[in-house]
Formats: structure tokens, sequence, C-alpha cells
């Protein structure tokens, strides 16, 4: 596995893993009909939001 998506797999650097698993998961088990897995992406876009704020905040 390439070094920069064993990066991208780490908890520790991408904290919205699970998040970002349950979309791909809901895309593969839907045929990849966004409409159904809507709740995943916005779960997903909900946890990036939150903690790019708080890196944000650690800015300050």
């Amino acid at each position: 596995m390439p070094s920069v998506t064993q990066r991208l797999r780490d908890p520790d650097i991408n904290p919205c893993l699970s998040e970002s698993d349950a979309s791909t998961r809901c895309l593969d088990e839907n045929n990849y009909d966004r409409e159904r897995c809507s709740t995943y992406f916005l779960r997903y876009k909900n946890c990036r939001r939150f903690w790019v704020s708080l890196d944000w905040l650690a800015l300050c």
C-alpha cells in the first residue's frame, strides 16, 4: 500500500475514517446511488467540519 494511502487510513491523521468508510460502503451496497447515501455524506461532512474547526482554534 502506498505511504499516502497508509497515512489516510491512520485514524490519528484522519479522525473521520469511520464516516468515510461508511459512506464508501453505502455507495458500494447501493450501486453508487448518491441519494441513498446522503445521510452518510452528511455525517462525514459534519465530522470534517468539526475537526477542521478544532485545527483552526489551535492556531489562534
